[in-house]
């Protein structure tokens, strides 16, 4: 009976899982142009929606307004300095000078007392700036965050990609998934999974070239979403 009642557990949790993930909004930023050199600029987007790295689903006077609830949008250079952004509509203009990788951030949060209760959503993009690999394993706090081991630039297809996951700043285990734009699911909703270790490190096996995106959640309604670009 208790093995029975174990299944039927794991199924379940499997299933709200699946349930969660597809349905729940997600939040992410990207660019224009994920590879620069010194004295260009692009142009960031932000979006929140289920379509993950679509443009319809950039944040433009969404009704709910969700704007007005993105924190701390910065552009954090290959040493380390942040500099805060205001985007308008959703997205915004940046231009880099110094080599090496820069990371944008934004986050979304709601309090335990507002309604639906606690919520926490944080994403960054990686943007490389000629060869160097400076600043892409730079850690931003986020109440969970995923960061990558490896430059995500140097990345092609059929690699891994090791990213370690941190909530509260210490590691964990737990599941790690990762799609690219114009995925289109027919059974699962992301090509690539795998489980992060108890040092929180797991290995996302990159399939093609073009934009990706991992994402983990934890606590039902806290993620973590990295952007960046395989050539």
């Amino acid at each position: 009976m208790k093995k029975k009642i174990f299944v039927v557990s794991l199924v379940i949790t499997g299933i709200f899982l699946i349930y969660h993930i597809t349905s729940a909004h997600s939040l992410w930023i990207s660019v224009e142009n994920y590879k620069l050199e010194q004295g260009e600029e692009t142009i960031y987007f932000i979006g929140f929606g289920h379509r993950y790295l679509s443009l319809e689903e950039r944040v433009v006077n969404l009704k709910e307004d969700y704007q007005l609830r993105f924190k701390d949008v910065m552009l954090i250079d290959p040493d380390g300095k942040k500099a805060s952004l205001i985007p308008s509509e959703g997205k915004g203009k940046i231009s880099v000078e110094k080599e090496g990788v820069y990371i944008l951030t934004v986050k979304y949060e709601r309090k335990a007392n507002e309604p639906y209760g606690p919520s926490g959503k944080y994403a960054k993009a990686f943007i490389q700036v000629g060869n160097k690999d400076k600043g892409f394993s730079h850690v931003c706090g986020h109440r969970i965050e995923l960061i990558p081991l490896e430059n995500p630039a140097k990345i092609k297809p059929g690699d891994f990609l090791p990213v370690k996951v941190l909530f509260e700043g210490r590691p964990l285990s737990t599941f790690v998934y990762a799609t690219y734009a114009d995925f289109k699911p027919e059974e699962d909703a992301f090509p690539s999974m795998a489980k992060s270790n108890q040092e929180g490190i797991a290995e996302i096996k990159i399939t093609q070239k073009g934009e990706w995106m991992i994402f983990v959640s934890h606590k039902v309604d806290y993620a973590a979403v990295v952007t960046f670009e395989v050539k």
